[in-house]
């Protein structure tokens, strides 16, 4: 009987290593074979002109160091609204286009690439606190020719740098929007917590096989990943232009180290603005998607966790008569789940001051 059971435990030994044997150096071969591919055309990419289009608007935002980050700007109106996208968004400027177009027929509106996004440059020397972040942020406003106050319309994490730019620049903030924002106080809570750094460790994980360029062939075997197919349900506004330089931010920019050591801060800058509230002069406007309360609300009844999206946008207002949350209908990527939703919303906010 013992006999028989070393024999079937050496046999699959020796079968696990017949397999890495005649597929173990192929598969290396070709994770090495994409990874020298995927970094060459990104140099090739870096080296040359590029993309040259509507889309790019490059500031010098540290001239000693040559540094520059992208601020695209469009529209004309009484107000400025400015998207701070949400983490790990390749491609901003081109993710936004709903909102952006939605928007821009009555107000100008800028959308910020900071570094490590889209067309934006990479950042070591300047570490990724709510100070650096958000004093870039102005600098490219200012860079860009528009001037303040402006209304800063944050997704997801984001959510942390408008709080900031609130706090530490009022006079130039002159309303809020969160769209299915981060909340800092979600770090109070146990469960949070722990979904919050499952969170940041499987990005960490992921962006080891960016390496590879992996994601820059799966926009084209599985586009809906990246939200491609849902694109091209949109033609008014997604062209083969901007499908293109999409897929390229994508292969450029998704994942990057610019912002893993974004993401590796996060927890310290929420908690610089884990207290924050609105001040009473403030309107702000909260857009929850029904995905995250429906999340929130079941994680909350299963007794998980002790907050919900309730009592985490609440805690945010010191004055309801120019302060509110709403619930649209759609999942966390608002830009494409319900663009029109949000444009609604937004445009109803920014008609009462």
């Amino acid at each position: 009987m013992i006999k028989k059971l070393l024999f079937k435990i050496f046999s699959f030994f020796d079968a696990v290593k017949d397999f890495l044997f005649q597929w173990g150096i192929k598969i290396l071969v070709i994770l090495i074979g994409l990874l020298v591919l995927h970094n060459a055309l990104k140099i090739v990419d870096l080296a040359s002109v590029g993309y040259t289009g509507q889309y790019k608007n490059l500031q010098e935002v540290y001239p000693e160091d040559e540094k520059y980050a992208n601020c695209y700007v469009t529209g004309e109106g009484s107000k400025t609204v400015v998207i701070l996208p949400g983490f790990g968004e390749s491609s901003p400027v081109i993710e936004y286009q709903t909102l952006v177009r939605g928007l821009s027929d009555e107000y100008r509106v800028a959308v910020i690439e900071g570094f490590g996004y889209g067309y934006s440059m990479s950042m070591r020397k300047y570490p990724r606190t709510n100070e650096n972040i958000c004093a870039e942020i102005m600098k490219m406003l200012d860079l860009s020719g528009i001037g303040g106050p402006y209304v800063f319309m944050a997704h997801g994490q984001s959510s942390i740098y408008a709080m900031y730019l609130a706090e530490h620049y009022p006079d130039y903030v002159s309303g809020v929007i969160l769209l299915d924002s981060f909340y800092p106080k979600e770090l109070e809570d146990d469960y949070r917590l722990q979904k919050v750094k499952d969170q940041v460790a499987n990005y960490n994980y992921t962006s080891i096989f960016e390496l590879t360029g992996y994601e820059r062939i799966v926009s084209y075997i599985h586009p809906e990943t990246f939200k491609i197919d849902h694109m091209r349900t949109i033609p008014e506004i997604y062209g083969e232009e901007e499908i293109k330089q999409y897929r390229d931010r994508i292969a450029m920019s998704y994942l990057s180290r610019t912002m893993m050591r974004e993401i590796n801060k996060m927890q310290d800058n929420a908690r610089q603005v884990m207290d924050y509230k609105f001040s009473a002069y403030l309107p702000s406007l909260q857009i929850i998607s029904s995905e995250k309360e429906e999340e929130f609300k079941k994680d909350y009844d299963s007794k998980k966790s002790n907050t919900n999206s309730d009592i985490l946008s609440n805690e945010l207002i010191t004055n309801p008569l120019i302060q509110r949350v709403t619930v649209i209908e759609g999942d966390h990527d608002l830009e494409f789940s319900n663009p029109k939703g949000v444009i609604e919303e937004v445009k109803a906010f920014l008609s009462t001051f």
